[in-house]
């Protein structure tokens, strides 16, 4: 490639001539961490899990990430799921007895 031509596509971007203009560009326009998006499944676990496999079809997001999104997601759900109530075990009276003599 010429310099002239080479001039010609980077002149009025050139570095030393913004920093004349005091003309700051951007460093990067991509902000991954604001790009985030949030939603609230508030169904039930296997609807919650379709939601997901749905989403991750139809939006054409990452098929190899879907096993491990789906995999995360039933082990948040297992975690809030209620815990059954176990009744404390009582010794019996002949048990008490033989351990204290």
């Amino acid at each position: 490639m010429s310099a002239d031509l080479c001039w010609q596509i980077i002149r009025d971007n050139h570095a030393h001539l913004l920093k004349k203009r005091n003309v700051k560009k951007p460093f990067s326009t991509n902000k991954p961490g604001k790009n985030l998006v949030k939603t609230t499944i508030k169904a039930g676990p296997r609807r919650a899990l379709n939601s997901i496999r749905r989403f991750i079809k139809f939006n054409h997001y990452r098929k190899d990430l879907k096993k491990a999104a789906l995999r995360r997601a039933s082990a948040i759900l297992r975690s809030q799921r209620a815990q059954p109530f176990k009744k404390a075990r009582r010794r019996t009276h002949k048990v008490a007895k033989k351990t204290t003599e």
